[in-house]
């Protein structure tokens, strides 16, 4: 079990890392396209569609991460009010709650990437891309999301790292 939990911080560590990097690039692509429109009169073909593929890419590649830091906003005055047994049984239930809505988000996800796929359809804009391909990054991260609340499960909360904001 540890090895598969190794195993999984590993591949969600280096999505966090690919997130990081895609918003990067965005960053400077922007600051790019600025230098080129002011000074060249020209511009990045297609750069705000790649802008919104990257952005909803990146925000799902990171997502199993947040999770894993315990670094998501968490509005929890009233639940430290509780005693820690009920607090502790809120937050068994909240991981299982968490881990079916991202199971379930992740198999219907998967099927319309199955169905992009076996139709072979395309997301049009300025630059075509296969419909698949957006459905990609937010399939396997919830599936991710569903196995980080799954490794919650049996933790105590104020171990897990960063609180919520």
């Amino acid at each position: 079990m540890r090895a598969l939990t190794s195993l999984y911080r590993a591949v969600i560590q280096a999505l966090a890392i690919a997130a990081g990097a895609i918003i990067a690039a965005i960053a400077l692509a922007i600051s790019l396209d600025v230098v080129l429109r002011t000074c060249c009169t020209s511009a990045i073909h297609g750069l705000t569609d790649m802008t919104e593929h990257g952005i909803a890419a990146a925000t799902f590649l990171a997502a199993p991460w947040v999770l894993m830091k315990n670094a998501h906003v968490a509005v929890d005055l009233m639940v430290m009010l509780l005693p820690t047994r009920a607090r502790l049984r809120l937050d068994l239930i909240m991981n299982l709650v968490g881990a079916a809505v991202s199971a379930t988000f992740s198999w219907y996800l998967l099927q319309a990437l199955t169905n992009a796929l076996q139709r072979g359809s395309m997301v049009r804009g300025i630059i075509v891309v296969p419909e698949w391909m957006t459905f990609a990054a937010p399939a396997a991260c919830t599936l991710l999301l569903a196995i980080g609340f799954g490794l919650r499960i049996g933790t105590i909360p104020e171990k897990r790292g960063a609180t919520g904001l």
